[in-house]
């Protein structure tokens, strides 16, 4: 399968990352889509301990204080990436063919949808494009709220329900619509620390 690349003309103009491989690996990806999500799924709603032990087996790098909902998918969980006290919520969906970082104080809530490949409208052939997504510390992620492949959620950003975000929202803003667009500034926590920089790929 052809990616589409950032200097090629009809790739979609608002992938601001260059496209990323996921390099699958074919045996773990098997186990996880045989055993590994279907544990996670039928475990007790209170057993973040088990879900987050499963993930770290598939790769992923869960914070111990993080919460994921049994009813959540996840999709590549070697690509996943979540910081302290952050929460996933049901029927959330993370498609983590490539990285998909959740920093600290995070709330990805119910039917939330996060997406790293769709296909390119803008292209005649309509190919697949695939990019990273970063979800920065305090950002909040309401209701049925879908982010496209590329997307950089800034520090303290709150997204309204059911908002479309297809394109990077600054820090500290309340944004939503479709597509999400700022629409008021929100006050700043005054937390310690700067926002953290992405893991590497």
């Amino acid at each position: 399968m052809k990616l589409i690349r950032p200097n090629d003309a009809s790739r979609h103009p608002r992938a601001q990352l260059p496209g990323h491989r996921s390099g699958d690996p074919f045996i773990r990806g098997a186990l996880w889509r045989v055993l590994g999500r279907h544990v996670c799924r039928f475990s007790f709603h209170n057993w973040y301990a088990l879900r987050r032990l499963v993930l770290a087996v598939f790769g992923a790098k869960i914070h111990p204080s993080a919460k994921i909902r049994r009813t959540a998918t996840i999709d590549c969980p070697w690509n996943l990436t979540m910081g302290e006290l952050s929460a996933l919520g049901d029927h959330a969906m993370i498609n983590a063919r490539a990285p998909v970082w959740v920093g600290a104080s995070c709330t990805l809530s119910q039917y939330t949808k996060i997406l790293t490949r769709a296909h390119d409208p803008l292209d005649p052939d309509y190919q697949v494009y695939t990019a990273p997504v970063v979800i920065n510390n305090d950002a909040w992620i309401a209701a049925d709220v879908v982010v496209m492949p590329g997307v950089t959620i800034g520090e303290g950003v709150v997204i309204g329900a059911r908002s479309f975000v297809d394109r990077s929202i600054e820090p500290w803003k309340i944004a939503a619509g479709e597509p999400a667009i700022p629409r008021r500034a929100r006050p700043f926590l005054g937390r310690a620390g700067a926002e953290h920089e992405p893991a590497a790929a």
